[in-house]
């Protein structure tokens, strides 16, 4: 199966292609290109999983991709439909010359700051709104639409998806089984997971696994699997109706509450309950 690289539909000489996806799931295969990506999740929930890092997504989350970087939207087994719109941005198709010109200093500051990618956290619903313009615009109109778009991310507060950016392409072999491990996290990360089942996945001895995964994700494969665990609690302590700490700990895989407490606060500096409270205070303060 081919994996790696991805080429976007889009017209000849068009810099920015506007894409709107309604399905039961995302485009569920680790791919890249080299467009900048600018994700809007309508209706959706589920794991942004983007070079070695893992993020929760759900209903009206955003995400800024840089180009060439390797990621794969993949739904929870329980969403029932999924709805996101992208807008797609070829850097070198903006041209050198007119990024020079005064009046576009907000394009030059976007793409210096989305080669690490970033999850825009502030005025969503303005941004949302212009996105869903731009998928009923066309040519110039489509220009000034994408130039609004990113004075608004800009201005909102981000959150960066990675913290260092890949030091090598993912050959197509190696793309399917990194594609094959994260499948297999996304149905069994609630249970007991060893290295010996996913190494056997892929074909590898353990020892073989462990350095391949290391070396395409500077992660160990552990580390990776808690971040997985983690990013799924996230999304748990986020909700209105969520259950009790316990539950939620269990739920993500944890075999004890205080090992989750403790894998929670190392990864994000917060308690659990603490961060479900942070949550609750930004969705009812949220502009």
């Amino acid at each position: 199966m081919r994996v790696l690289p991805f080429k976007i539909s889009k017209p000849i000489n068009s810099t920015i292609i506007v894409q709107e996806d309604k399905a039961l799931k995302f485009y569920d295969q680790l791919h890249q290109h080299e467009e900048i990506q600018i994700s809007l999740i309508v209706r959706g929930q589920g794991k942004l999983v983007v070079a070695n890092t893992v993020h929760g997504f759900t209903d009206g989350s955003l995400f800024v991709i840089g180009g060439n970087t390797p990621h794969i939207f993949q739904n929870d087994l329980t969403s029932e439909s999924a709805h996101m719109i992208t807008v797609f941005v070829t850097p070198g198709g903006l041209g050198q010359d007119l990024l020079k010109v005064p009046e576009l200093k907000e394009v030059r500051m976007f793409l210096e700051n989305c080669r690490k990618g970033f999850e825009v956290q502030t005025d969503r619903e303005s941004i949302a709104k212009t996105m869903l313009k731009l998928t009923k615009t066309k040519q110039l109109d489509t220009f000034l639409h994408f130039l609004k778009l990113i004075q608004k991310i800009n201005s909102a507060r981000k959150l960066d998806l990675i913290a260092q950016l890949p030091s090598k392409k993912i050959s197509n072999k190696e793309g399917r089984r990194l594609q094959l491990v994260f499948e297999y996290v996304l149905h069994h990360f609630s249970r007991e997971i060893t290295l010996e089942q996913v190494a056997g996945l892929v074909h590898m001895t353990t020892p073989a696994f462990c350095r391949f995964f290391k070396r395409h994700t500077n992660k160990t494969f552990f580390e990776f699997l808690i971040a997985f665990r983690i990013a799924h609690a996230c999304q748990l302590l986020a909700r209105e109706d969520r259950s009790s700490i316990a539950e939620i700990a269990e739920s993500s895989g944890f075999n004890s509450i205080s090992n989750f407490n403790r894998k929670f606060k190392k990864t994000k500096s917060v308690s659990p309950s603490q961060y479900a409270r942070e949550m609750r205070f930004s969705q009812v303060h949220q502009i």
